[in-house]
């Protein structure tokens, strides 16, 4: 696709994209926030049994940075938005995934929609909304994050609603229901309440509930203690929360330890806790029943900074940093449901299994792979998950070194 040069837009989205640069004080109150009622463990089904992945949320169109031949500053626009790539990497994996968005009927929205189907995504649940497609400008900075400027009002992935999620629902069995947030926050009372209703329903037809915050600070008008109240309510319907480290910082304050936070989110309702640490690894949490206090384990890239590695898994230079997260958290579902062939820990995430001995390295061994594709990720350009092929080869390849 050929690149968008434009010196104002450049100058436009540098001055729009802002710096989060003060601290927030750690703030954990002895008592609990108001917590979304999950559905009773006594009155949840078994587990579905199915490896059938539901991914809800923004799909948009990411505007990365790029010089033309002649080194002016360009945007090339990629599909994109964290629930889309999700949705990208889980299939690409060998799960069946389905996704429930509202996807515009612009010309973006076609090209999303038509990207999708060109990766074998099942789009009867996606609503075509004559609303414009969210559009996000990346911003990069030598040793910073990767920021984000945004143009999302009125955008047609905003449109979802409590009937809608119901509907979605209704007469469908999935193994897992992922919902990630970004462009689209909870502080979009329309969307926080299809997103409550989708997961409640779907902890009562067996699956489990998978949710990323996907924090983008610009995003947030109410700042990050109100935000804080609102994620943490929200964790009274999640199975499976997987978060940045970075997610963490902005809500709980720069001090705040994983393990701290880890451990009330599992006391919210989670069952499973994974956070990601970017050229660290990630890390995963969860409560043995021999001992009532959270275990964890960890798994760090197969890199040698700065590299990363390849489809291969050869040394290879960071091309770009963006999907990452989402492609480890599509690792992540594909091993929790059972992908490949291999045990599911779907009993753990749906079922109230016990965490024994043998969960715990499937989940080491899932993390592992996750963290390696999105390894392989960080080779190309925007968001480009591995197949499950690439990441075996690669994983063999270091093997063999």
């Amino acid at each position: 696709r050929s690149l968008t040069s434009c010196r104002w837009l450049k100058d436009f989205v540098q001055d729009h994209v802002f710096s989060w640069s003060h601290l927030y004080c750690l703030y954990l109150p002895s008592a609990m926030a108001s917590v979304l009622s999950s559905t009773p463990a006594s009155e949840r089904p078994a587990p579905s049994g199915v490896q059938d992945l539901c991914v809800a949320g923004e799909a948009l169109i990411d505007f990365l940075p790029r010089e033309t031949k002649d080194g002016d500053p360009a945007y090339m626009p990629k599909a994109g938005g964290s629930p889309f790539n999700v949705c990208i990497a889980a299939r690409r994996l060998g799960l069946p995934v389905h996704f429930f968005s509202g996807v515009s009927t612009d010309l973006f929205g076609e090209d999303l929609y038509n990207h999708l189907g060109r990766e074998k995504v099942d789009l009867s649940l996606v609503q075509r909304v004559a609303k414009p497609t969210t559009l996000a400008f990346v911003s990069r900075t030598a040793g910073a994050d990767v920021k984000y400027a945004f143009f999302k009002e009125n955008a047609a992935d905003r449109s979802l609603t409590r009937e809608a999620s119901a509907a979605a629902m209704e007469g469908r069995s999935f193994g897992a229901v992922h919902m990630s947030l970004g462009a689209v926050t909870f502080e979009d009372q329309q969307m926080a309440d299809a997103f409550a209703e989708l997961f409640g329903a779907a902890q009562k037809r067996g699956a489990f509930t998978s949710f990323d915050p996907n924090i983008r600070g610009p995003m947030i008008a109410g700042g990050a203690e109100v935000y804080r109240a609102k994620v943490e309510e929200f964790m009274g319907l999640v199975d499976l929360a997987k978060s940045s480290d970075a997610d963490i910082e902005f809500l709980y304050g720069q001090e705040a330890k994983l393990e701290d936070v880890a451990e009330r989110w599992l006391k919210l309702g989670a069952r499973l806790v994974v956070v990601t640490k970017g050229p660290e690894g990630a890390v995963a949490f969860y409560r043995p029943a021999a001992t009532g206090t959270a275990a964890s384990v960890s798994a760090v890239p197969p890199t040698t900074q700065p590299n990363t590695i390849d489809a291969s898994g050869k040394a290879a230079p960071v091309v770009d940093t963006v999907g990452a997260g989402d492609t480890c958290m599509g690792g992540l579902l594909f091993g929790l449901l059972g992908g490949g062939g291999a045990a599911s820990l779907a009993p753990q995430l749906a079922g109230g299994a016990a965490w024994d001995d043998a969960a715990a390295a499937r989940l080491s061994d899932i993390l592992k792979h996750a963290v390696a594709g999105a390894a392989i990720n960080c080779s190309r350009p925007g968001a480009d998950p591995p197949t499950s092929e690439e990441v075996a080869a690669a994983l063999a390849g270091l093997a063999c070194a």
